[in-house]
């Protein structure tokens, strides 16, 4: 399994670091077969930039986010760029409804090959101190929604002997003292399933990576009241 790890605070929207591997880097270790690539979050961050480098490598692609505009804006550039199929699907995948059909979708599509689980959010101030419910909606998103797209995605890739299944955890899994304690509890999560689950599929001809970026200048932090800038470079 390959864990990847972005420094902190990177300076260019979206994008880590020169010094450091890119997003065209880390597709580097894909299969070459194509297929097509599900992202979850894929309308801005890092999910826009996967999207990207994906359809660079000839992946015709599946965009998953709440915002249709965004998504369709994307897969007319993506589509003109690249040459490839681009389909959208708005989904709010804090809502257990939207998460059934997607994984539906994965467990009957069997041109999908590589699922990015990439849609996330993040939560300020003390634990003691915060709104229950929108940590349960940070839970559901971060968590129960990975889990069963992985699982879903496991079973019809493992079943066909390929497939790539990308989770975005945080660096935070390494240090969660470092940050809000639900938010870093929810990528060490992440980075735990996705170390069983590449034991797990060990044989099955699945690739499994666990990316953990630093603190990335994405719309993650706008939408959670948070400055990126005042977090402590740390890491």
């Amino acid at each position: 399994m390959h864990i990847i790890k972005w420094s902190p605070v990177s300076e260019r929207h979206s994008r880590p670091p020169t010094t450091q591997k890119s997003p065209q880097e880390y597709t580097d270790d894909l299969p070459q077969s194509q297929g097509t690539a599900l992202i979850t979050g894929a309308s801005s961050g890092i999910g826009a930039i996967y999207a990207e480098r994906l359809a660079t490598r000839g992946f015709d692609l599946l965009l998953v986010a709440r915002d249709q505009e965004r998504l369709e804006a994307a897969a007319t550039r993506l589509r003109a760029s690249h040459g490839v199929q681009v389909e959208v699907l708005k989904a709010d995948l804090t809502q257990k409804d939207d998460v059934l059909k997607l994984e539906q979708r994965l467990r009957s599509d069997s041109s999908i090959s590589l699922l990015l689980n990439n849609a996330g959010v993040a939560a300020d101030g003390l634990l003691a101190n915060s709104d229950l419910d929108q940590l349960e909606r940070l839970i559901q998103l971060n968590i129960t929604a990975v889990t069963r797209l992985a699982s879903a995605a496991a079973a019809g890739f493992a079943k066909a002997g390929r497939g790539t299944i990308i989770n975005i955890a945080s660096v935070v899994a390494l240090f969660p003292e470092r940050f809000n304690a639900t938010y870093s509890a929810s990528k060490a999560y992440v980075l735990s399933l996705t170390q069983s689950l590449n034991a797990e599929l060990d044989g099955t001809g699945v690739k499994v990576q666990a990316v953990l970026p630093g603190v990335t200048r994405t719309e993650i932090w706008e939408r959670s009241g948070i400055d990126a800038s005042q977090i402590r470079r740390t890491w």
